[in-house]
């Protein structure tokens, strides 16, 4: 059994309720849902739906994994998205876990077209979260895992304070993003610190001095080996810059206690575990929209579903992909390209696309006119799905004819004299188009943040540096990070950046913002 439909509906032989029947046409829909998806090529995860109500929708929708331990940013969104939610502005139409087997979640208040098109869009979704290789490292049973964390921080809780708990969790998620995410179990600090200083040693093993010019080949008895200071002698901690500053931090901040860097533990493997979402967030939407579009469309052409119920997901699916004119729609853009590689592949182009292409030298594949399913465009998408990331999507496929059917451009926002403000569209270049969604993808949009030094002033201080990829710092969000790092460090902790708006120093010159536990201190770098 690959799927499954699961609700808090009460069964009575003796009669049907509402309730009950509903849940046997949603059974019956997801059966023929599944049918059509496995005609299609796609193969998920086995699936189970469970049918809740809004709260316990939004409770899931804000946590992000059911029995997730708590915290009160979690309590912030859930806050947000049920107000959102009350007031009619917006709808969590699903939510879906990526585990094996995958949980799926249904409102148990929606119309049940609008759940059989939910579970038509969690197919893609599984299917994706199964064959791209960014979920490849991902562990699959997060659910349990997070269930035991929270106990865990439960336990700590008890033993320690719930204020002392809290107060930790607040350092280590204000720094959650900045990880190594190919590193998922890093080294134990005794383990790291031998293999760095093994690593060290060979290196300076192999500094020889030669005395003559026979030196190279009887250097085994006659080269002389450097003779090492005292302090060449040291290793560096960390010996490159390190971009897991989490993991760095729980190894080696010098007065953390055991449970503290458990609490890092936790939160880092948690990290680990969404970073293939962010990276993936234009691919996966896209290809859940592109996917229920022709799933629900077959539907309707096998005449599964009435009429009526045809325009009513036509409806929703035109709510979810409809483009905003100030922000991206990661379901709009990611569904736009796949459906343009689709006509690219079975030769569907327009005439106008096609000339374009020509020009460019690219060879178009011969037009197909027969049944999607069996179409070369399908196998074509799936190895675009499986191979790339939102970054390699955008870079390899958004092209000239994606930008011109999305009618796409860039704006900014431009202030005039009298302080009034306007928007103002300032390209229409698909490669100005392109390559501005591409750079705001480096490092999933965050900045990469590095350790540097350790010890440094020989003091255990930590030295920060913010790899400036053009792109600045907000000042605000310095001043207020830097104090939880000192909280975990507990010795004075340095940031380098670079100050573009003139407002501290010259523009564009190296700065370091410093933190002591008391004040801040900003300064030219190397001064």
């Amino acid at each position: 059994m690959n799927h499954e439909l699961n609700s808090h509906v009460h069964h009575n032989e003796a009669y049907h309720t509402p309730e009950e029947l509903e849940e046997a046409e949603l059974e019956k829909a997801l059966s023929e849902i599944w049918d059509i998806a496995e005609e299609f090529g796609l193969d998920p995860f086995p699936t189970n739906f469970e049918i809740i109500p809004p709260n316990i929708m939004t409770e899931l929708g804000s946590y992000g994994i059911p029995n997730r331990f708590s915290h009160w940013t979690f309590g912030r969104e859930y806050r947000k998205m049920k107000t959102m939610y009350d007031w009619g502005l917006s709808k969590i139409y699903e939510l879906v876990i990526n585990s094996n087997p995958s949980q799926a979640f249904l409102l148990e208040n929606n119309p049940p077209i609008e759940n059989k098109f939910v579970m038509a869009h969690v197919l893609g979704h599984t299917d994706f979260f199964k064959n791209n290789h960014m979920f490849t490292p991902t562990r699959k049973d997060m659910p349990e895992a997070a269930a035991r964390h929270a106990d865990t921080l439960r336990a700590f809780e008890d033993r320690y304070g719930q204020l002392e708990v809290e107060e930790m969790l607040d350092d280590v998620l204000s720094i959650e993003e900045h990880i190594d995410p190919y590193l998922a179990v890093r080294p134990q600090r005794q383990e790291e610190l031998l293999m760095w200083r093994q690593e060290a040693d060979r290196q300076r093993s192999s500094e020889v001095v030669y005395e003559d010019e026979f030196d190279d080949i009887l250097g085994h008895r006659r080269g002389k080996s450097k003779k090492i200071s005292r302090a060449e002698s040291r290793i560096a901690v960390p010996p490159s810059p390190d971009r897991d500053l989490l993991g760095f931090i729980r190894n080696h901040a010098p007065y953390l206690d055991d449970w503290q860097r458990e609490v890092i533990d936790i939160v880092r493997s948690e990290s680990i575990y969404f970073y293939p979402q962010r990276r993936t967030k234009i691919m996966n939407e896209g290809w859940a929209a592109y996917w229920h579009k022709r799933i629900m469309r077959e539907m309707g052409d096998r005449d599964l579903i009435s009429d009526e119920d045809n325009e009513a997901w036509w409806l929703v699916h035109s709510s979810v992909v409809a483009p905003n004119p100030r922000s991206l729609n990661p379901y709009y853009l990611g569904m736009m390209i796949y459906e343009y590689l689709e006509d690219f592949y079975n030769g569907n182009l327009s005439e106008s696309e096609q000339a374009w292409l020509k020009k460019e030298g690219v060879t178009l594949p011969p037009k197909y006119e027969g049944p999607l399913k069996d179409s070369p465009a399908l196998a074509e998408l799936r190895e675009v799905m499986s191979n790339n990331d939102d970054q390699s999507f955008i870079r390899n496929y958004f092209d000239k004819n994606v930008a011109e059917r999305m009618n796409m451009y860039l704006y900014e926002q431009v202030t005039y004299l009298d302080g009034s403000t306007d928007n103002v569209v300032v390209s229409t270049g698909w490669k100005d188009i392109r390559d501005s969604l591409v750079s705001s993808m480096d490092n999933n949009g965050s900045p990469l943040i590095t350790v540097i030094n350790g010890d440094y002033n020989r003091a255990k201080e930590l030295y920060l540096r913010h790899e400036y990829d053009g792109q600045t710092l907000d000042p605000e969000y310095i001043e207020k990070t830097l104090p939880h790092l000192y909280n975990m460090w507990q010795r004075p902790v340095y940031l380098e950046t670079v100050d573009s708006d003139g407002e501290e120093l010259d523009d564009d010159l190296p700065i370091v913002y410093m933190y002591d536990g008391e004040k801040f201190h900003i300064e030219a770098a190397g001064s």
